[in-house]
């Protein structure tokens, strides 16, 4: 028996450790092919051998798992961050959410779309043509302050192209001066028809800002008054131009009613609201929305989604 064990070990790392074969290991040890076979599978048995599987998904699918049953979502995609910079989270993120898109549009979908730099890299990873008849609409206004590739004109129109199809857009700026020039812009019937379809869309695919960083905190359409009137209120983030509190309440500003863009209450009842955005610093943010049931598909990194269940806890 002892020599049997002895030559076990033997065998077992010549194949495990040396990367041996087994016709090679049995030639060495003067043994027949059967023979080493057979004792590979009995040190396994003893617990000579012990194979142990490293997934290296584990943290992801807990943490997707998790903001699932946690804020009863359709789905969530986790991306693993170590040490990525923005531009890689947003990437990642990207090829994820561009990769599910494929999965669920199908023929006659209404999808809208907002604007920002993490939407910009999911259009970007999509295929240059997909075989599906969909209409796009664009559901925010522009912003002079975003780059021309980030504009929710140019987004709508590069998204609408990999369809071969033509965009509904909103011509009208994100944030006007004051809520009659809203009115009058909603009266202009090309912007009427764009709102008519925001309540027969199924499918948004938008970003999530914070208060630090948002296009609206840099935009010439924000008085000091209306960023002080936001920090007051408590607000931690936007989407698609709607701000709101740490529990997804809509922040209490004149904002709101000077904002052209779909609203909250219309965003809760689309089928699918896909937010796309990532890095810790928007945890905040991403929590706000996720309590205010404004998303049901999250596509994050795991350092941000790390942060987001830490915070929920207290």
């Amino acid at each position: 028996m002892a020599y049997n064990i002895k030559l076990m070990v033997k065998v077992a790392k010549l194949y495990f450790n040396n990367k041996l074969p087994q016709l090679e290991i049995a030639r060495k040890l003067k043994i027949s092919k059967y023979q080493v076979t057979r004792l590979l599978k009995m040190a396994e048995k003893m617990r000579i051998v012990k194979i142990i599987i490293s997934d290296p998904t584990l943290n992801v699918t807990s943490l997707e798992e998790r903001l699932e049953e946690g804020f009863n979502l359709k789905r969530a995609i986790v991306v693993e961050n170590k040490g990525l910079s923005v531009d890689e989270i947003r990437s990642k993120i990207g090829v994820e959410a561009a990769r599910y898109l494929l999965e669920i549009i199908k023929d006659d979908d209404i999808i809208g779309i907002s604007w920002g730099g993490t939407v910009n890299e999911v259009v970007n990873n999509l295929p240059s043509e997909i075989n599906r008849k969909v209409k796009i609409i664009q559901i925010i206004g522009a912003s002079h302050q975003l780059s021309i590739k980030l504009s929710a004109h140019d987004l709508a129109k590069r998204f609408a192209s990999k369809f071969n199809v033509e965009p509904l857009l909103l011509f009208a700026p994100a944030v006007v001066i004051n809520k009659k020039t809203r009115d009058l812009f909603l009266e202009d019937v090309s912007i009427k028809k764009v709102f008519d379809y925001f309540n027969k869309i199924n499918l948004a695919i938008f970003g999530v800002g914070t208060l630090r960083s948002e296009p609206f905190l840099e935009s010439e359409y924000l008085s000091k008054d209306d960023i002080e009137s936001l920090k007051e209120s408590k607000t931690v983030g936007d989407v698609i131009g709607n701000h709101y509190d740490i529990d997804g309440n809509p922040s209490d500003t004149t904002l709101k009613s000077r904002t052209i863009a779909i609203s909250l209450e219309q965003l809760k009842e689309i089928p699918y609201t896909i937010a796309v955005a990532g890095g810790e610093e928007k945890a905040e943010a991403i929590l706000g929305a996720l309590r205010g049931k404004y998303i049901n598909i999250l596509v994050t990194d795991s350092k941000a989604a790390e942060k987001i269940l830490q915070i929920d806890k207290k």
